[in-house]
Order: structure tokens, then sequence, then C-alpha cells
């Protein structure tokens, strides 16, 4: 039996027994383990909390034959405001919807974990906007998953910015106003594809940091949801409710 200790963020929660837990829990270094959590369920268990959905803990598990037990779960964050609102809850369990998808097995990228809990950190606080942290969260999600649109410049011409560029969702392509006019992609103002830059090239720290009026927010919102949708070739039945509320 291996017994191991590491950090973890709850992504999906599930029913077992009387009074048991399955947990799906995306880990720093050994992707998402899904665990059976004896007695989560009741209460008074100490395992309560630390299996909720969304709680960020310190995880021991032991592993047998495939089959992981949550040992104890010493919470760090539960990101209690993220069910503040309806709109808000389900944004946040399109994330963990997302990312269940996105992580492939085993996978030891430290960088989703740390996307996933910046996003519950700024939508517990409401600070910024719903728009952006979606966007934002969607397109760096396909850049660590080996999905970065081309965006540098025209897939042409070499253009590097004109006042209207088109953004082909499909393959991820970038043209210029001349290069694009005469294609089906859509065309989106240079903010707005100044602002994909910047959440594909920034540092990570910097990601979230730009600004942009409301109506470019909703279009760079519907532009990473439908390129997420492509590459991963699936809709996500989490996000059609949340654009439902």
């Amino acid at each position: 039996m291996e017994k191991f200790t590491v950090d973890g963020v709850v992504i999906r929660t599930s029913v077992t027994g009387e009074s048991d837990r399955i947990v799906w829990v995306l880990t720093r270094d050994r992707g998402i383990i899904r665990a059976f959590a004896k007695g989560a369920r009741g209460t008074k268990s100490r395992l309560h909390g630390g299996t909720s959905l969304f709680s960020f803990c310190s995880f021991s598990f032991s592993e047998k034959n495939d089959v992981y037990n949550v040992n104890e779960a010493l919470i760090k964050e539960v990101f209690f405001d993220l069910r503040r609102s309806i709109q808000t809850l389900t944004l946040a369990q399109y994330f963990c919807e997302v990312t269940e998808k996105c992580v492939p097995s085993e996978c030891c990228e430290e960088e989703y974990m740390r996307l996933l809990l910046n996003s519950f950190f700024l939508l517990s606080k409401g600070e910024k906007s719903e728009a952006l942290i979606k966007s934002v969260f969607e397109l760096r999600l396909c850049c660590i998953a080996g999905y970065m649109p081309s965006l540098l410049m025209c897939g042409e011409c070499s253009e590097y910015s004109t006042d209207v560029m088109h953004f082909n969702t499909e393959n991820g392509e970038l043209l210029c106003s001349s290069c694009g006019k005469n294609t089906s992609s859509p065309a989106f103002s240079i903010s707005v594809i100044s602002a994909m830059r910047h959440i594909c090239f920034s540092d990570f720290s910097k990601i979230f940091s730009f600004q942009l009026n409301e109506k470019q927010l909703m279009k760079l919102s519907l532009i990473t949801e439908q390129y997420l949708k492509n590459v991963m070739g699936q809709d996500f039945r989490l996000l059609r409710y949340y654009k439902d509320i």
C-alpha cells in the first residue's frame, strides 16, 4: 500500500453508501485522483469539509490496486463565497467540468491547479467581471493543454496589427483585415485581439490584469468559449446552464 500527501482541490463529488463520498481531486503533480472518503457525508466527520466541492486541502491518500482512499484533508481554503449566487456557483462548477475534461491522467503540470485556484479566488472576491475571469480561464487552459492559438500575426501576410482582425475559432488562426475580409472568420477589434494575446503570452501573475469595456468583454467571452469547445470537440452542460441563468 502506498501512502502520500499532496495539495489538491475537489472538482467533483458523488455519494456512495450510507455516508461516504467519492471525490475527484485535481492535484498539484499527480493529475486528477478519484478517491473514496469513508463517512465524509456525516457532518461530524473530520473529512466532511475537506471533501466538499471546491475545497483546497492538503490531502493524505492511501492507494492499493489503483483504489485510492482519503485518510486526511487539512483545509487550506473552502471558497465559501463561490456559493453567494447561483450564477457564480454555476460558473465555478463549469470551471471544474472543463478541468476534468482537459487534464490528462497522471498529469504533472502544476499550472492547471494554479489557474483553477486563481479563478476561484477572483470569483469569490467579486471584484472582477465574471466574463473576464471566464475568458482568461478558457483561453489560458487551452494554452496549458497545448492548444495555444496563432495570435502573433496574420497567418497569411504576417501583419501584426490592423484596426480590425479576424479570428477563426476552428483552427485558431488570426487574419488581418485585408486577408480576412473574404473569409467566414468573424472580425474583432484590435482591443479584443490584444486581450487574447495578453492572456496567452503574459506571465501567469498578470493574466487577469487587463481592461475591456462590457461590449468587448462579451465578444471576448464568446470567442474563448467557442475556441475551447472546438479544440475539445464537445459542448459543456454547465456552460449552457450558466448562459441560461
